[in-house]
């Protein structure tokens, strides 16, 4: 996109700005100061990339924010412009242009393109909180309601909204000069993308139209567009005021969850909080959880209580970084249920909550549960291909991918398994997930195994959290149990599987249970099937019963999943596919090559997990099966009776439950 730079000048102060629509920027200018106002155009026009950095420039030189002796400027300006890679042509044919208002005045009726207040309400609400892209504004807005024709007449719009304040304008990347040691001072320009982060390892060069040279762009986050140094980011606002509120405040909400009519103000008394928990049903563990969290949210961020409020520095925030609380959370503890009282807080008192998941399955399974609990309110969910992609919701249920196009829209984010493929040790995500908050804002984090760097913040106090070391039924963690075994290849290769492990696992089948067995690669999940048919066969156990294996290749993995919940398979072989997000009752864990380096002690704990989630079956069984004990089998463990340990100590575990 092209873009031209101007200075306008009030008595004997000057400022250098940038704009996409000439003729909108004079307008307000003029129109505003009148003759008290002076403008300074500079020519020709310049790619956006090439702008913003020369802004950069204009801005900070004492020479030209005292401007005077305009044409003796010019070549001052030439110099500054050689940095910024602007194309030689254009740095020869640089000038700059007074205009005068008389002259103006007498033109304005041809010169000025008239400007709606009603469309322009509308895209600047449409635009609030979003980070999008030239194509992505306008799909935006077409969507909205706004009809501006195919060319640039939407324009005039968001340089209005810009010049207001209530948008920002500006190009796909960062740019950063500074002198490398390492090559001799020289002076060595690096850009990072402003939606997703990512840094030089992850730019890439091409030949842009706009830069008239090659031009560099973010490959990070290509699958939502191409971030180039040359393209038009547009970052909405996101007020303070109360405007998305109750979308109808007189209809009746679930009477078995949210009642809408106990709180409909900030609460002004501690006691009160307790307000937004009792309508959920949760236990003593879920409900201590929640009202942690509650008082912390209500907290305006300075240090106070119990907690030392600190930055947690996670790679990839380097743009703002909000407060931060952590759930540190069980599996099968009933996390989903513990944010309701956060949502019901926060829309409560006309804030915006978005519930960011790594999975669409995920998206998708949370969609009717919000909904029903929270139907007075606007629920909107974002996946790929998700038909209400543009549309804005008090509650927004979205993929982590999906962060990308917010930008400072949400008074509270949670972000569900934060260990969990693909946010765990990806930069890029959780950049996005500090910019998506508000500055004021607050990230919940979810998790049963949180990353290292996370707990030992949580353990030195750095980071707010609470624990809840049990689930629902009060019952302890089955604590996993080691099996010495040969690693499945050399099963495989010798078509012998060890009686110690298979006795098991007919005791397993012949209890009833359920059973889970993880390997650790796809390419062993068939062949586990066909030699454990063969030895639970060979073995009697009285019934035939059906043996399968899944993966994320396998396009009937759905299918078999539910037959699996449904009893119609009893022994599924599969990978950490279905580590977490699936609960079958009554369930025993066989998890063979405990050992293999692609198990690290949060997978091990997430298997684990699916044992033992049933009040009917509390006490599942979970078996460690490899050649050798490694460090993260032993952490594994140790976290688990760690959690039992906690649990007992609370008060919270059933009398007589044992680890």
């Amino acid at each position: 996109m092209k873009v031209q730079l101007y200075a306008v000048g009030v008595g004997s102060v000057w400022r250098w700005h940038l704009t996409i629509h000439t003729q909108t920027d004079i307008h307000y200018w003029f129109e505003y100061y009148a003759a008290d106002a002076g403008l300074v155009m500079l020519e020709p026009f310049v790619s956006l990339g090439q702008g913003v950095r020369l802004l950069q420039l204009l801005n900070v030189d004492d020479q030209l924010v005292k401007m005077g002796g305009f044409p003796q400027k010019i070549e001052w300006i030439r110099k500054l412009a050689v940095s910024c890679a602007i194309p030689l042509g254009a740095l020869e044919s640089m000038g700059l242009k007074l205009l005068n208002y008389d002259v103006w005045k007498q033109r304005m009726d041809t010169n000025t393109s008239p400007i709606h207040p009603g469309i322009y309400e509308k895209v600047v609400r449409a635009c609030k909180g979003r980070a999008l892209l030239n194509d992505e504004i306008q799909q935006l807005l077409e969507s909205s309601g706004v009809q501006l024709g195919s060319g640039d007449e939407w324009l005039p719009y968001l340089q209005l909204a810009h010049l207001n304040g209530d948008i920002e304008l500006t190009n796909g990347l960062q740019t950063l000069a500074q002198r490398d040691w390492r090559r001799g001072f020289k002076r060595v320009t690096s850009y990072t993308c402003k939606r997703c982060g990512s840094g030089a390892e992850r730019m890439f060069w091409s030949p842009c139209i706009h830069c008239g040279q090659e031009c560099p762009y973010c490959e990070e986050c290509l699958t939502m567009g191409r971030a180039r140094f040359c393209s038009l980011l547009v970052l909405g606002r996101s007020g303070t005021t109360k405007s998305e509120h109750l979308t109808d405040g007189s209809k009746a909400a679930n009477p078995s969850k949210l009642r809408v009519s106990q709180v409909q103000s900030v609460v002004n008394e501690p006691d009160e909080i307790l307000s937004y928990v009792t309508p959920w049903g949760l236990s003593d563990a879920q409900t201590a959880a929640s009202l942690e969290g509650l008082n912390y949210l209500r907290r305006d961020g300075e240090t106070e209580g119990k907690w030392k409020q600190a930055k947690l520095i996670v790679k990839g925030e380097n743009c703002h970084e909000p407060r931060k609380f952590l759930i540190w959370a069980v599996t099968g503890a009933g996390k989903t249920e513990m944010i309701f009282p956060f949502i019901h807080y926060t829309i409560t008192n006309g804030g915006r909550v978005l519930i960011a998941t790594p999975r669409k399955d995920v998206v998708l399974e949370l969609q009717p549960r919000i909904k029903k609990a929270f139907s007075p309110y606007s629920v909107v969910t974002l996946y790929g291909g998700s038909e209400q992609r543009w549309e804005q919701g008090q509650i927004t249920i979205a993929t982590t991918h999906q962060l990308l196009r917010f930008h400072e829209a949400f008074d509270l984010v949670i972000i569900d398994e934060i260990d969990a493929f693909p946010y765990h040790n990806n930069p890029m995500l959780g950049f996005a997930a500090a910019k998506v908050c508000k500055p004021n804002g607050t990230n919940i984090l979810l998790s049963a195994t949180p990353p290292k760097a996370i707990r030992q913040a949580a353990d030195r106090g750095r980071l707010p959290h609470v624990r809840v070391p049990v689930r629902f039924h009060r019952h302890p963690l089955p604590v996993p149990l080691l099996v010495a075994v040969p690693p499945l290849r050399n099963i495989l290769q010798t078509q012998k599987f060890p009686s110690s492990l298979l006795s098991k696992l007919v005791a397993s089948v012949e209890r009833g249970a359920q059973v889970f067995v993880f390997v650790p690669n796809i390419s062993l999940v068939e062949p586990a099937v066909e030699l454990l048919r063969l030895k639970m066969r060979d073995m009697e156990t009285g019934a035939t019963i059906c043996i399968e294996g899944t993966s994320s290749k396998d396009a009937e993995r759905t299918e078999k999943v539910q037959r699996f919940r449904d009893r119609d398979i009893r022994l599924l072989v599969t990978t950490t596919i279905l580590e977490r997000g699936v609960t079958v009752p009554k369930s025993d864990v066989f998890i063979i090559d405990a050992d293999s380096k692609l198990f690290d002690e949060a997978a091990l704990v997430q298997m684990a997990g699916r044992a033992g989630r049933s009040k009917d079956d509390p006490a599942g069984k979970v078996y460690f099966a490899a050649k050798e004990i490694t460090q993260s089998q032993k952490e594994a463990i140790r976290q688990i009776k760690q959690m039992n340990r906690i649990a007992r100590k609370q008060g919270y575990l059933i009398k007589g439950g044992n680890e």
